[in-house]
Formats: structure tokens, sequence, C-alpha cells
């Protein structure tokens, strides 16, 4: 599996902050439409600390997650995120070959 990253602090003045809040769920919807995607994951810190949200957008292949990550619907919505005061950084990861199987109960 492959993820595209998002890491960013949420906006903090009021216009912003609500403008954000009334536009995540479209960005969640617009972001799964992308082509291949899998699922969506997101974090927030409860610490305070920066940055204080992780998002996660799920790929079979890191061929898929490269062909997405400068698709349009990937585009618009760092475009939207930018407009309510939010800069991104976005990574390509995948699971390294060091990760341990799953404790199971």
């Amino acid at each position: 599996m492959a993820y595209i990253v998002f890491q960013y602090d949420r906006p903090t003045d009021t216009q912003h902050w609500n403008d954000y809040n009334k536009q995540v769920q479209g960005w969640i919807a617009q972001l799964l439409r992308t082509p291949a995607a899998v699922s969506f994951m997101a974090y927030r810190t409860v610490d305070g600390a920066s940055p204080n949200t992780i998002t996660m957008l799920e790929f079979h292949t890191m061929g898929d997650a490269q062909t997405a990550v400068t698709s349009e619907p990937m585009k618009n919505v760092l475009q939207e995120l930018r407009s309510v005061g939010v800069t991104a950084k976005v990574l390509l990861v995948e699971h390294s070959p060091f990760t341990p199987e799953p404790i199971r109960g």
C-alpha cells in the first residue's frame, strides 16, 4: 500500500476556521474520487504539536499514488486549502519493510 499524506495546521482565525469547517467534508469526498484511491484517514494532535492535522489517502500501489498526487482532484483540494489559509506539506509514503505484523489478541 502507498499513501499521500497531508501535514498541516488548521486555521486559527475565525473566518478561515469557519470556512475550513464548512468545506472539509467536500474535500474528503473529492480526495476519495481521486483515481485509484482506496481509503482516507485523518488524525489530529491533542497535545498542541504542529502540524496539528495529518491525513492519509491510501492507494494499492506507489504508481497509483504518484499519478494521483498530480491529479486535478488533488490540485483542487490543495488550492482550496490554501484559500482558507492552510499550507499542506504533501508526502508520498509506503510501508517500511521493517514494519512488524500487527499484534493479534
